[in-house]
């Protein structure tokens, strides 16, 4: 084998088994075969077996256990897809005015989608954590647009919403909400999950779009608008805050 082909030979174990857990051939849960196994049915050597797991093991597609299961098939959750749009945000420079467009042109009509569709049990989670407020640290802030966005049971915008909501959960850490901002995004949740528990569409758009405007007008009081949301000067020293170090 050449010395090119010696380097790629784990890309391209991954991608025969990558192609098998994308296929459905492999389910979550389902454990891969024997590492001895997998070295005669894929002709590679035990080395070249050991850097494709761990290979596909980063992307969040198997994971390894002690024991008798050994590796074993997964789906990458929302934290990793967060991982790599918390570093393209870095790169791109993206600002915290462009977050704001982004979640305006998305999250007032998943609101009113969830006002007409959500079952029983998502319209009394929401109104939970609605009036449950939102803590100093954030908590029940994030946590009811997760719900909201994960009860319009669309995959791809719960994966990208739900992505996004983890990026903002840590770029926010470092911002100075007061108690009277908070306050007052709790009182448009509990009116977002009023619309929502009594199945008004247009009424839940309405209050997702005020929400959203009134965090617009907190970031531009606080002169973050054409701010990065994640400066590249967050990564530098021993800054103990990185998420996933």
């Amino acid at each position: 084998m050449t010395a090119a082909k010696a380097s790629r030979a784990p890309d391209l174990v991954a991608a025969t088994l990558r192609r098998r857990i994308l296929s459905g051939e492999l389910a979550p849960g389902d454990s891969l075969p024997p590492e001895a196994e997998l070295v005669s049915q894929l002709g590679a050597s035990r080395e070249t077996v050991r850097m494709a797991l761990r290979l596909l093991d980063a992307e969040g597609l198997t994971t390894t256990s002690q024991g008798r299961s050994g590796v074993r098939i997964r789906h990458p959750e929302p934290e990793r897809v967060a991982r790599s749009l918390v570093q393209l945000l870095t790169l791109t420079g993206a600002t915290w005015g462009d977050l704001l467009a982004f979640r305006k042109m998305l999250e007032p009509a998943a609101a009113a989608h969830v006002a007409e569709y959500a079952s029983a049990d998502e319209r009394a989670a929401l109104a939970a954590v609605a009036d449950r407020g939102i803590a100093p640290d954030g908590t029940g802030y994030h946590e009811f647009h997760e719900l909201l966005v994960r009860a319009s049971g669309n995959p791809l915008l719960t994966t990208i919403l739900a992505a996004v909501e983890q990026a903002v959960r840590w770029a926010a850490a470092e911002q100075d909400i007061t108690q009277f901002d908070r306050d007052e995004a709790a009182k448009s949740h509990r009116a977002i999950a009023k619309a929502i528990s009594e199945r008004d569409p247009r009424r839940a758009e309405h209050r997702m779009r005020q929400h959203l405007d009134a965090a617009l007008k907190h970031v531009e009081a606080s002169g973050l608008l054409g701010a990065p949301m994640i400066p590249p000067s967050r990564w530098r020293g021993d800054n103990s805050d990185l998420p996933w170090r």
